[in-house]
């Protein structure tokens, strides 16, 4: 167990300096050592300072900040399929963030997040009250996900919808976004990112032995004297915003939830809260990065290299289960 985390940390550190490496403008050995020593030119410490360390960064938070999303709500519905692109929340967020980069291309980093949270929170309302509406003796889990795949079509459609009617300027820019492009942030995002995924990271950490209960099922978890709706509310809440606000930075990057906590169980031989975070970071590094190297002009976006892997991950384990 402590070799996995080991071996996760070290390889964590890999990506993460190979990340802050390649790109149009490599990073060299010697370049390295000129900005360890404080005599870079200037366009490489412009390079490293302002543009690769903040994207590496918030690179590695939003996958963080997505893959912890997948661990609870897998935890919660007790359904290794869950995720919060399936479940509508990142279409809410990205619905409603690219409304305020649509039509407020220059407003404050400050309020992006919030703007998400409230986009992903209006989703997972509409998908809790769908599916608790025609509960029976508890929340239906798996009323829980077909509700999740309703909203999540119908904020889907918006949002092509309201692509029409965005700005000239800014349809490359959104469009770019929505698929998963971390491109163009600042130390000013990641000081952002990093304070709203730490602050919920250690909620959900701290509702960790109410989570474990939970996977129990409904009836043990009432005995144990759990009370199980308003804990699966609160759960349920500290995954979307942890969802949204890593959207709000890097893009709809779906299946991330799905595969980071699946990738932590096989590597630490149960759900591990920690390991989870570790691989979401390093999917979203290794995306972001290998994006940059396949086009000679231009990026592909984190978001399609990870679903290239995610969809046929997410087909595999739907054909195993039996419903």
């Amino acid at each position: 167990m402590k070799k996995n985390y080991s071996l996760a940390f070290l390889l964590l550190l890999v990506v993460f300096i190979i990340s802050l490496s390649l790109g149009q403008r490599m990073i060299t050995l010697p370049d390295w050592l000129s900005l360890i020593i404080g005599k870079a030119s200037r366009s490489l410490t412009l390079t490293f300072w302002n543009f690769r360390l903040p994207r590496s960064l918030v690179a590695l938070l939003s996958g963080a900040g997505l893959a912890l999303s997948g661990y609870l709500l897998q935890g919660v519905t007790r359904n290794e399929l869950a995720d919060a692109s399936f479940l509508g929340i990142n279409s809410g967020a990205g619905l409603f963030v690219m409304l305020y980069l649509g039509l407020f291309a220059q407003g404050s980093p400050f309020l992006l997040p919030v703007i998400a949270v409230v986009g992903g929170l209006i989703s997972a309302i509409l998908v809790y009250f769908i599916a608790f509406a025609s509960r029976v003796n508890g929340l239906s889990m798996n009323k829980l996900l077909l509700s999740g795949i309703a909203v999540n079509a119908g904020m889907g459609a918006l949002t092509l919808l309201l692509t029409i009617k965005i700005a000239k300027e800014s349809y490359q820019f959104v469009m770019s976004w929505l698929a998963g492009s971390i491109w163009g942030v600042t130390w000013e995002h990641a000081v952002i990112l990093f304070v709203w995924i730490s602050f919920l990271g250690v909620l959900g950490w701290w509702r960790q032995p109410i989570l474990r209960l939970l996977s129990l099922g409904r009836e043990n978890a009432l005995s144990l004297g759990v009370a199980v709706d308003r804990e699966q509310t609160y759960l349920l809440a500290i995954a979307a915003m942890l969802a949204s606000v890593s959207v709000a930075f890097s893009g709809n990057l779906a299946f991330l939830g799905l595969l980071a906590p699946h990738i932590a169980k096989a590597l630490s031989r149960n759900f591990s809260y920690s390991m989870t975070a570790l691989c979401g970071g390093i999917i979203v590094l290794l995306a972001d990065t290998l994006g940059r190297m396949l086009l000679t002009n231009g990026e592909v976006p984190a978001g399609i290299l990870i679903a290239i892997i995610g969809a046929p991950y997410f087909l595999v384990i739907l054909l195993r289960r039996n419903f």
